[in-house]
């Protein structure tokens, strides 16, 4: 299995890049798993300027020149990907936004086997208490693209720190290692806070 990992959040140490690391490191464990990660606030990604260039028949996916290039054949052999990100003004960071943005370059319609049966993971931090809007709109933000794309949201590692720092909460990580042990035809979300753990399964295909 072929993992691809992206890191949203500016902040390399905190609670959102050390939980990435710690589903990783679950996922390291399955046999004949390779993983591949960036972090995107290090590249240079512009925004897409809707020129529309990548629906022509060009010799790349999209014709701006930057750090987004690599990422597209990285997205394309993926078998599944970790998006990891902060809630930011009820959303994903600017740096993850504009990788998926960027993901218009893959021209879908043309192109349907480039999304079609792939796995995504969230990871997703936020400092407010639950029930947190921001987390609940990015959820339904993914599954609508999911829908739309024929991928499968097969976790959703939320964590509300508070205060805390996730490396303080060692059952936590080891929630967040475990994560990859889920089965893959589950819609599974593992919701924590400073002091609460819970999992919920769905396994219903139309959830």
């Amino acid at each position: 299995m072929k993992v691809l990992a992206l890191l949203g959040s500016p902040r390399p140490q905190g609670n959102t890049a050390t939980l990435m690391d710690s589903v990783l490191e679950g996922l390291s464990q399955i046999e004949n798993t390779t993983i591949t990660s960036y972090t995107l606030n290090d590249l240079e990604i512009k925004p897409c300027t809707a020129c529309d260039a990548c629906l022509g028949k060009t010799d790349k996916f999209c014709i701006i020149d930057d750090d987004m290039e690599p990422l597209y054949p990285a997205f394309i052999e993926a078998d599944l990907v970790v998006l990891a990100s902060p809630i930011y003004w009820w959303s994903v960071s600017a740096q993850l936004k504009l990788f998926i943005d960027r993901l218009y370059g893959l021209n879908r319609e043309e192109n349907p086997h480039y999304f079609r049966d792939k796995k995504i993971i969230l990871v997703l931090t936020y400092e407010d208490e639950d029930p947190n809007s921001g987390a609940e709109l990015t959820i339904k933000t993914f599954k609508e693209i999911c829908d739309y794309t024929k991928m499968s949201i097969v976790g959703v590692l939320r964590y509300c720190s508070g205060k805390r720092h996730v490396r303080e909460c060692s059952e936590i990580l080891k929630e967040a290692r475990e994560l990859a042990l889920f089965p893959s035809d589950a819609h599974t979300s593992i919701t924590v806070t400073a002091n609460v753990v819970a999992i919920v399964s769905d396994s219903s295909p139309d959830k």
